[in-house]
Formats: structure tokens, C-alpha cells, sequence
């Protein structure tokens, strides 16, 4: 009975290893990587047909790619690489007729729904006093005579 038991906790490790996906499994940590600007939805619905460069500038941040040769587009790039996920690539370009903003395409769509400033709403919380039992710390300090409440 002792040679199955000790047949059986020897063999299930390497049983249930071989039923998982090795690239799943591993113990080296491999963090996502993503290159290049993130431009979010909410940045695309502030982009109006007739905005100048700088204000789109603003609005998006520097673009990733400035051709030469297409000095009146400006490409946004992201490449988002995720463990045992393959590649993604997210492509946003902006073209302008002189210095006025003309389009935009690419991969990412302007937000449905955006709040306003004056829509935002503030939320206070209010946190009462913690008045439970003291720590050992604190009854040592008072035992000393230092804290409020302190024995003369």
C-alpha cells in the first residue's frame, strides 16, 4: 500500500504538468509591453474639422511619426504586446489641409458619451473616528505615560 501511495504522489505532479500549456505555466514573469501614444477615445471626440496644429498637438500629444514626405499627416502608433497573446498594433493618423485640421482615421472611434467639465460631480466622503480597541503599540505607549488618556 505504501509503494502506491508513494508511486502515485511522485507521478501526479508530472501528470498534471503535461495536461497545461507550457507558455501558461511559466515562472518567469514577462510584463506587458506597449510603445508609442495612447490615444483614447475621450481624446478622439475633442478633435473638430478647423483646430490648428497646435491645438491638436494638444489634444492628442506629440505624434509618434512625422514623415517628411507627408509633412500634413501625423501617425499615432501603439503596439501593445501581452503574454502569450500575439501583437497588437493601433494606428491613428491625422491629416491637415495647411495648418487646419482636415480628418482623422484609423482604429480607434471618438467616445459616445463624454462628460463635460460641468457635468463632473464632486463626491465627499465622510470617514468617521476610529474609536475601537487600541493596538499593542498604543497601549504600551500610554502605559508609558505618553498617549491621551495616560495614568499620572
Amino acid at each position: 500500500m505504501k509503494k502506491i501511495l508513494i508511486y502515485l504522489f511522485l507521478t501526479l505532479p508530472f501528470v498534471t504538468v503535461g495536461c497545461t500549456n507550457w507558455e501558461d505555466f511559466s515562472l518567469v514573469h514577462s510584463p506587458d509591453i506597449e510603445q508609442g501614444n495612447i490615444v483614447t477615445p475621450e481624446m478622439v471626440t475633442l478633435l473638430e474639422p478647423g483646430m490648428s496644429k497646435r491645438q491638436v498637438r494638444f489634444a492628442l500629444g506629440s505624434p509618434m511619426l512625422n514623415d517628411v514626405f507627408h509633412e500634413q499627416r501625423w501617425d499615432y502608433l501603439l503596439s501593445i504586446k501581452r503574454r502569450n497573446e500575439p501583437l497588437e498594433i493601433k494606428q491613428f493618423s491625422v491629416y491637415f489641409d495647411g495648418d487646419q485640421l482636415a480628418r482623422y482615421t484609423g482604429d480607434i472611434e471618438p467616445a459616445t458619451s463624454v462628460e463635460t467639465e460641468q457635468e463632473k460631480k464632486e463626491l465627499l466622503v465622510s470617514v468617521p473616528d476610529y474609536e475601537g480597541d487600541l493596538g499593542y503599540l498604543d497601549r504600551f505607549w500610554r502605559f508609558l505615560g505618553f498617549g491621551k488618556n495616560s495614568k499620572p
